[in-house]
């Protein structure tokens, strides 16, 4: 799971880095911070930052949900199937007695 979220984090920023590069070349994008423009690397380097950053939440909100849910659905499973169980239970015992005094017998051959 952690090498999985270490690829994720590197393809992440490879694919920040070469799109940030993409941006400041063509497209003549500059980013500013208090009225100075950054530098194209200083620039790509925070949106690399910023982007590595909602993954990782992004990343955590999917586990978190996923596990709420299945929780959820654990609790409510096993919900049904206690109630089950009592509603019908003296059905299901009288049926293991029935099913007790009805088997065959089946004695051991000597």
């Amino acid at each position: 799971m952690f090498k999985n979220l270490v690829l994720a984090i590197l393809i992440a920023i490879v694919l920040t880095t070469c799109f940030g590069h993409l941006a400041t070349e063509w497209f003549d994008w500059n980013m500013s911070f208090a009225n100075e423009n950054l530098e194209p690397l200083s620039a790509i380097l925070v949106v690399t930052g910023v982007v590595v950053m909602l993954v990782i939440i992004g990343f955590i909100v999917a586990i978190s949900l996923f596990g709420a849910i299945l929780l959820g659905l654990f609790a409510a499973t096993v919900g049904l199937f206690i109630a089950g169980i009592s509603v019908f239970w003296p059905a299901i015992l009288f049926a293991i007695v029935i099913y007790l005094l009805v088997r065959d017998k089946k004695t051991p051959a000597y």
